[in-house]
């Protein structure tokens, strides 16, 4: 009989253990944990760069010198449009004559590299000294071979011999800065306008002013 009785309660004891298991109760070394219980955190980020915060935008800016400036400089627009110095002799530019002129491009500190194209926004006019005139223009490395001697054997074309208001699809390109401080390496763009030799018996010509205007394009890469 009392092994019946040693059995009986063996059962009941492992029917109470089975039911406080079913109801979320962990019975171990007397203690009870709800298995709905849990320890909480958060974790929180931010973008940046390295360990500092904050993503910021690329900058890109072009700006110019020209003979007689005495600081770089931005002309964005044309009513302030920066003047190339094609020397006295433009002053009175007798046919057969070639004038020429310069301006130097680079990016400021910090800025991105890019890609640039010359645009032509000369106003040209029939039978007047604007149609009479051409233009070229070349890509170098220094002021110095802007002339006469050295143009046509120095640098790359940007610009084949045309009428004043001719601008093809060359384009050139302007290194990155290398760092915060330190402006890009500059490129020269030589500009040579002629007063071809054929206009000799236009005196009808003679005394007018004509007024080149170019922009460059310049897109970032």
């Amino acid at each position: 009989m009392s092994g019946i009785r040693v059995d009986a309660r063996r059962a009941r004891t492992r029917n109470k253990a089975l039911a406080l298991a079913a109801a979320g109760v962990v019975l171990s070394a007397g203690i009870a944990v709800p298995s709905l219980a849990a320890w909480t955190d958060e974790e929180w980020v931010t973008g940046g760069v390295g360990n500092v915060p904050g993503i910021t935008a690329s900058s890109f800016e072009v700006q110019q010198f020209a003979e007689g400036d005495t600081v770089w400089g931005d002309y964005e627009t044309q009513p302030e449009a920066n003047v190339i110095d094609f020397s006295a002799q433009a002053a009175s530019l007798t046919p057969g004559d070639t004038v020429y002129g310069y301006v130097r491009l680079r990016v400021v500190a910090g800025s991105l590299g890019g890609t640039l194209s010359l645009g032509a926004d000369t106003v040209v006019t029939t039978s007047t000294l604007s149609e009479a005139l051409t233009y070229s223009a070349r890509v170098m490395d220094a002021v110095s071979t802007c002339n006469a001697t050295d143009y046509a054997a120095t640098g790359s074309e940007l610009q084949p011999s045309g009428a004043l208001d001719a601008a093809t699809a060359g384009t050139f390109s302007l290194a990155a800065a290398p760092d915060a401080v330190t402006p890009g390496t500059e490129q020269v763009v030589c500009f040579a306008i002629t007063f071809p030799s054929s206009f000799s018996g236009d005196t009808a010509l003679q005394g007018q002013t004509a007024t080149p205007v170019w922009h460059f394009d310049a897109v970032s890469v």
